[in-house]
């Protein structure tokens, strides 16, 4: 989608759309990322009495914002925005003074113990307190980073949860049925920027693969995000487990029929392990930034995290036996994990509606 078709999209659908209208801020969409694809979709199910108008990441754009009619109230939704890109900053502290009603919901906040040094990255934490501090709603991803909040003095933060819970089925797991030793994988590439190496990271996906084939069981690899493939066609070759590469970029719905009924799951993008614990899957989630520790701690899964400058091939492929010999119990494990959260988000979201109807 082009600049100018986006922006375009953007003016009208905030001109035409049904109050109350709901102003969008997060996420690359329309980068076919299934994260931030399944982050915007997951808005629009939890508000779904409200017009979600996806706001162009650009400062200038305030000036329209200021006079488009009736767009009282914003969300700061989904992704690691919080202390990470000061064009984010930027932009929450403009677009909350111009709409009176603004929220945060299951937003990540950026840790400065992996960030720290990084280049074009500073901490800017207490730069946010007052822009957070004009919202009347501050729910996060995760208990990480709801105490990064906390520690700069802010109250009243909860954890919500990645809002991408929403689309976990609805039912408990029992009697799943699913294919015995079969295996699920995802890398990706981080453009350097993560926990260790993408080389040793690729090596030692190729050594999981391996491991997984020669035992007999049936491996599938996934991408979801088009930069992510050539590195995983290199693994899955490398690895003789070629035969199943399935890409799917910006159907959440999709990718959780395509692995529901897998045994085990070993992945490194938030959202491709998000997803899969959605469907129940016993997942292995590779640290290669916190914000996939601050995830899985908020479905009680801190155990099943390894972060990926520590990972090797023989210990992961230890951990995904054990949870293949007891898919149905860590199954309904992460049931038990994720619906609380899930009530949480829609109780939130219908209190956060009514608000946002009655200022429309």
């Amino acid at each position: 989608m082009t600049s100018i078709k986006r922006y375009s999209d953007f003016i009208w659908q905030a001109l035409t759309a049904k109050p109350p209208r709901l102003a969008y801020i997060g996420g690359f969409f329309g980068k076919k990322n299934l994260g931030d694809e399944a982050l915007y979709d997951a808005s629009e199910s939890l508000f779904y009495k409200c017009s979600l108008l996806k706001f162009p990441r650009k400062r200038w754009l305030t000036r329209i914002a200021k006079v488009l009619p009736n767009i009282h109230c914003a969300v700061l939704a989904g992704g690691t925005i919080i202390n990470r890109l000061e064009s984010w900053r930027h932009l929450a502290d403009k677009y909350f003074d111009i709409f009176p009603f603004s929220f945060v919901f299951g937003t990540g906040v950026a840790h400065p113990s992996f960030w720290s040094g990084r280049p074009r990255w500073k901490d800017t934490l207490k730069e946010w307190k007052p822009i957070l501090e004009k919202c009347s709603y501050i729910g996060v991803r995760g208990p990480m980073s709801a105490q990064l909040l906390t520690d700069i003095g802010l109250e009243n933060v909860q954890v919500v949860g990645d809002p991408v819970l929403t689309f976990a089925a609805e039912q408990s797991p029992e009697n799943a049925s699913y294919i015995p030793d079969s295996i699920g994988l995802n890398i990706g590439q981080a453009n350097g920027c993560l926990w260790g190496s993408e080389e040793h990271i690729q090596a030692e996906y190729v050594k999981l693969a391996s491991l997984a084939a020669k035992a007999g069981w049936c491996v599938k690899w996934f991408v979801v995000y088009p930069p992510d493939l050539a590195i995983t066609e290199n693994a899955a070759k490398h690895s003789g487990t070629n035969q199943e590469i399935h890409k799917i970029y910006c159907d959440a719905g999709r990718y959780l029929e395509s692995v529901r009924s897998l045994s085990t799951f070993v992945g490194m993008k938030l959202h491709a392990v998000v997803l899969a614990t959605c469907a129940y899957v016993p997942s292995v989630m590779l640290e290669y930034r916190p914000k996939c520790r601050d995830y899985m701690q908020s479905i009680g899964q801190d155990a099943a995290t390894i972060r990926t400058d520590k990972i090797k091939a023989e210990e992961i492929w230890e951990i995904v036996s054990a949870l293949n010999s007891a898919r149905q119990k860590v199954s309904n494990a992460l049931y038990r994990g994720i619906r609380p959260l899930r009530e949480i988000q829609r109780s939130k979201a219908k209190e956060l509606m009514e608000a946002m109807i009655a200022l429309s």
